[in-house]
């Protein structure tokens, strides 16, 4: 990323693979242009938009009626037009530079590509192992867990 205010373009290479997960930290958290007061605002509107996201999509094919209903919840705030409030999905999108149709339309074709069956893809961490199984050093062999 050559500038951390670089959009990621849904539409590129690897669309069918965009998940909100993958929005980067930078874009969130621009530099600072504004007084250090409206930080915890932004953070707190990120938050909020990442809850929402991750509440359509873990909720989405729920079955019991609580998730049922954070899906629709998260379905109502995101795809409401009205910028009526500080804290509405436009009024959101718009302090944190994001793109509020782009963000939609990734979230339609996510929810269509589930529904047609295609499979989450998931990056994998490996697991980073400092001092061989389990963190325990080669003289600690012995040691039964």
């Amino acid at each position: 990323m050559d500038h951390p205010q670089t959009p990621i373009d849904p539409t590129g290479p690897g669309h069918d693979e965009f998940r909100f997960d993958s929005v980067m930290p930078a874009q969130f958290y621009p530099p600072r242009r504004r007084p250090a007061e409206f930080e915890p605002i932004m953070r707190l509107m990120g938050a909020i938009l990442i809850d929402a996201v991750r509440c359509f999509q873990n909720n989405f094919e729920a079955r019991l009626s609580s998730a049922q209903n954070e899906f629709r919840e998260a379905r109502s705030w995101i795809f409401d037009n009205r910028a009526d409030g500080p804290f509405s999905f436009e009024s959101v999108c718009n302090a944190l530079q994001i793109d509020s149709r782009g963000l939609r339309d990734s979230l339609l074709r996510w929810k269509r590509d589930r529904q047609a069956g295609a499979k989450p893809r998931i990056i994998r961490r490996s697991p980073v192992n400092i001092a061989g199984p389990m963190g325990l050093s080669r003289s600690s062999k012995n040691f039964e867990l």
